[in-house]
């Protein structure tokens, strides 16, 4: 079976769509699937062995010259047949998109919007916890569309760029990973240097290194060679491959986070002004995946204590199921 995904944004968004391909690819090993996806974020595509069919560029711009993009990308699909077209996007561009596709079933998802809707053949419906459950969960919706169980599966596969080039002391450790960025500040939490600290004095047996498209100093600590500051050194592939290496995630609502989780690699997010229902580390029935909520909502509520009470106990959890 020839199937197509749009879904070529954002980078939290598609990690969340690829674990519902590789449920596909689970149930339907002969599937063949290609993917649209923006420039910027084909390589996790092109690095997913799930994704085995085209990975066709979507170069969105501002203005005319994003005008000229779309056209061109659907003016190079006009001669592609698929025996399904999924738009998991459910925005104008991909409408007109699955418009210029040959296919005998296109299958939108229920916040499909921007008149996309009337590109598709079928919408499927929100999952029983409506509107409030889960991203992945709204996108298992489209499995029963081509025959197949709204469930996953296995673990997704990602080849990242080895990260050992920048410190060849991480190809012998599994360090805790912090991602202290996110797409704004409002889901930001401020305490990682304090938790940092706090956790090399309290466990003796953890290495910690952070990751983020932003330059961070690095905390006060007395055990600075159990610290690495990986902060604007890493390519998108080389965090990839950090994170698979990682003991536990600890990140904010952000694209890594998902990353982490889809990955099957144990993560606590912190979460203030968004719900971990709705955008957390999938599944959070999981015992890997754990979430904290600061009770105010906003990102400072969370207390270093809390988090790093937290931490522990998933350090001490961990620790025992592998002795099990």
């Amino acid at each position: 079976m020839q199937i197509l995904i749009i879904k070529p944004s954002s980078l939290g968004d598609i990690i969340c769509a690829l674990p519902v391909a590789q449920s596909i690819r689970d149930q339907m090993p002969d599937a063949v699937i290609s993917w649209i996806v923006k420039t910027q974020f084909k390589e996790i595509v092109q690095r997913c062995p799930t994704v085995n069919g085209d990975v066709i560029e979507f170069d969105r711009r501002s203005g005319l010259s994003g005008l000229h993009e779309l056209w061109q990308t659907s003016r190079s699909l006009r001669d592609r047949r698929f025996d399904a077209v999924l738009d998991f996007q459910g925005l104008l561009r991909s409408g007109l998109m699955m418009l210029s596709v040959d296919s005998p079933l296109k299958v939108g998802g229920p916040d499909a919007r921007e008149f996309s809707r009337f590109a598709c053949h079928e919408i499927v419906p929100l999952p029983d916890g409506g509107r409030n459950t889960h991203a992945i969960e709204r996108l298992l919706q489209f499995l029963p569309a081509i025959g197949l169980e709204a469930s996953l599966r296995s673990p997704v596969v990602i080849n990242g760029d080895s990260v050992d080039v920048i410190d060849n002391r991480l190809s012998s450790t599994a360090p805790i990973v912090m991602i202290p960025n996110s797409r704004g500040p409002h889901k930001e939490w401020p305490g990682f240097p304090e938790l940092t600290s706090a956790l090399l004095e309290a466990r003796s047996d953890v290495t910690i290194a952070w990751d983020s498209h932003l330059v961070w100093d690095d905390p006060s600590t007395s055990h600075p060679d159990r610290f690495f500051n990986l902060t604007t050194q890493t390519s998108l592939l080389q965090m990839v491959d950090l994170l698979q290496k990682a003991s536990v995630v600890i990140a904010n609502d952000s694209g890594p986070l998902h990353i982490a989780a889809a990955l099957g690699v144990p993560t606590l997010g912190l979460f203030g002004p968004t719900l971990p229902e709705r955008t957390g580390p999938y599944p959070l029935s999981a015992d890997r995946n754990n979430a904290l909520v600061s009770p105010s909502g906003l990102m400072a509520g969370l207390s270093v204590e809390k988090v790093l009470s937290c931490v522990l106990e998933i350090l001490d959890r961990n620790s025992l199921a592998s002795v099990a």
